[in-house]
């Protein structure tokens, strides 16, 4: 695996935020890549938990040199009349020049209401804070970050944690597989116009997050039973292990901007 000082993508003064780093996969993917920063990086990190993202950023810090300067930023997304502030404080003291490499990891997401089939989703105020917090979000967040990293001279990177319910309709989970599909469709046209910049979406796959459980637990027997069978496969992965493998892909930088790849190469698309 090619170390931060070989990398293209990382190595010294790279910047890279990464949302939802508060458990989970965002937790994995900051540890793991904390690793492969150089000096005069910076490694922000968002949620909603405070408390989540300082326990992040303790194991970042156990893991790596001490001249990663790590940044923690709280915000719900459901709003977006936050965003403005959010956004500030993500960019904050990102001077021209004081960077390399810039990197985007949209992380962040959230199943939505599991009890209500497709035709169920009634109300347009939940729907909005769905799709705000889902799929908005990660969009301004995407314009932000190009607006303050603009020109040839950052080499910029964007990845969009998806998923295969972007391609595969799961019963009872239309708000979380239509917001993946949207956004894969808008990082595929991003990376279309932006050719200097480089796109990837990722499906990581089943891995053991509280998210999993929620899934696993989630009261419809088709989902469940296919729970149950990737377990057998011995399929659910620890996070760390999918965050390491989505690094390697940037690392090695082989893949075709705006492409939809999978932690089991079960499709390139």
């Amino acid at each position: 695996m090619a170390s931060a000082g070989s990398s293209a993508v990382f190595g010294p003064a790279t910047f890279c935020a990464v949302t939802g780093g508060s458990r989970g996969l965002g937790r994995s993917i900051a540890v793991v890549l904390a690793r492969r920063l150089g000096e005069g990086s910076r490694l922000v990190l968002t949620g909603r938990s405070l408390q989540g993202l300082q326990e992040t950023k303790r194991q970042v810090e156990e893991k790596c040199p001490n001249y990663l300067e790590v940044k923690l930023v709280t915000g719900d997304m459901e709003d977006p009349t936050t965003y403005p502030a959010f956004f500030s404080d993500v960019f904050a003291n990102t001077q021209p020049g004081a960077f390399k490499n810039a990197v985007m990891i949209h992380n962040a997401g959230t199943l939505g209401d599991l009890s209500k089939k497709a035709a169920e989703h009634s109300d347009p105020q939940i729907l909005n804070k769905y799709y705000a917090t889902n799929l908005t979000s990660a969009i301004a967040l995407t314009a932000k970050f190009m607006e303050v990293f603009s020109g040839s001279a950052v080499r910029r990177t964007v990845v969009n944690i998806s998923s295969g319910a972007a391609i595969e309709p799961l019963e009872h989970h239309s708000l979380y597989c239509s917001s993946k599909a949207a956004r894969n469709m808008f990082f595929k046209v991003m990376a279309e116009e932006e050719p200097d910049v480089r796109v990837l979406s990722y499906s990581p796959g089943p891995m053991v997050t509280d998210m999993y459980y929620t899934i696993k637990s989630c009261g419809v027997k088709k989902v469940e039973d296919g729970c149950r069978i990737m377990e057998s496969q011995g399929l659910i992965q620890n996070p760390d292990d999918s965050a390491r493998h989505l690094l390697t892909l940037l690392e090695e930088d082989k893949f075709k901007s705006g492409a939809f790849l999978d932690v089991f190469d079960r499709f390139s698309l």
